[in-house]
């Protein structure tokens, strides 16, 4: 993802396009967190990468994201099922309120999600 030419030459600067990007990411792995720890799940190790696709108007010069990727590996007990990991992890995205303000709307989330026993 590059930032937009007036975010650019700003060093050590954090654009508010990843701001918004870590924003989601954090949303869903708090909720994630939580509904693992309900559902009596050890969560060992967490990590999410997230990304995202935008286009720029060349008219108006403003730029909207068309996709959102989170890209998360949790590793967890080797006694925990790996379907009740996913329906969790499926239950956090589709919580994040921060996510749910872009439902309908033109931005595509893809998640993919890694599970890996210990």
């Amino acid at each position: 993802m590059c930032a937009p030419p007036e975010l650019t030459n700003h060093p050590g600067t954090t654009t508010p396009h990843q701001l918004f990007l870590a924003s989601i990411g954090s949303c869903v792995n708090i909720i994630f967190e939580i509904a693992c720890s309900k559902g009596r799940i050890e969560v060992l190790d967490l990590t999410s990468d997230i990304t995202g696709d935008y286009e720029v108007d060349e008219e108006t010069q403003l730029s909207a994201f068309t996709a959102i990727y989170i890209n998360t590996k949790v590793t967890v007990p080797k006694s925990v099922a790996d379907k009740k990991v996913r329906r969790l992890f499926e239950i956090a995205v589709n919580s994040c309120p921060i996510w749910q303000c872009l439902v309908g709307s033109c931005v595509k989330l893809i998640e993919k999600l890694e599970v890996i026993h210990k």
